[in-house]
């Protein structure tokens, strides 16, 4: 039974922990959702039932005794292609950013900065003084007052997606090798 006091603390505890609160915390978490799909039973997915039945009719031929196990050796079989077809469409993709970007004046914005309180400086200053100012800096007028840089924080996604795909990969190989085995040995 636990006390009021551990309670009160439980629940000043929860409160604080609420998940992310700004939007570069939200963004970092949104990426936690789905990637690939492969969780999600085989079967559920459109048309593999048809696939399934079609290459266990293959696997067992004539033999009606075997449909079972050559159902199984099937389904492990599109279960590891769907694994294959998984990497290779994510291999055609960027790796993600390892950093978190940031938005931070640009060099442009900072000239301009300058040159005003430059300007600020002395007594008398107009805007055509301003304008000669900026062009001896080296200013552009059409460059965007902010860019995007890479911050220092590190982003946690790292290679989760190939050991992910991995440990797909070794349990789909690892029931396929079983259903062949049992295939095998009630053939003889």
């Amino acid at each position: 039974m636990t006390s009021s006091r551990q309670c009160n603390a439980n629940r000043a505890n929860a409160k604080r922990s609420t998940g992310p609160r700004t939007a570069p915390g939200r963004a970092i978490s949104s990426l936690n959702a789905r990637r690939h799909g492969l969780a999600s039973p085989l079967r559920s997915e459109p048309g593999m039932d048809a696939e399934i039945e079609r290459l266990a009719e293959a696997i067992a031929g004539t033999r009606s005794d075997l449909k079972d196990l050559a159902l199984r050796i099937a389904e492990a079989e599109l279960e590891l292609r769907r694994i294959w077809q998984a990497r290779l469409s994510l291999a055609k993709f960027p790796c993600p950013p390892k950093y978190l970007p940031k938005m931070v004046e640009s060099p442009n914005s900072k000239l301009f900065m300058q040159a005003v309180r430059r300007l600020n400086r002395r007594k008398e200053a107009s805007m055509q003084d301003l304008s000669q100012l900026l062009r001896k800096m080296g200013w552009n007028p059409d460059a965007p007052d902010r860019i995007m840089v890479q911050s220092k924080k590190l982003l946690p996604v790292s290679d989760w997606e190939a050991s992910a795909l991995d440990r797909y990969e070794r349990r789909a190989l690892s029931r396929r090798k079983f259903a062949i085995r049992d295939f095998d040995a009630a053939c003889v």
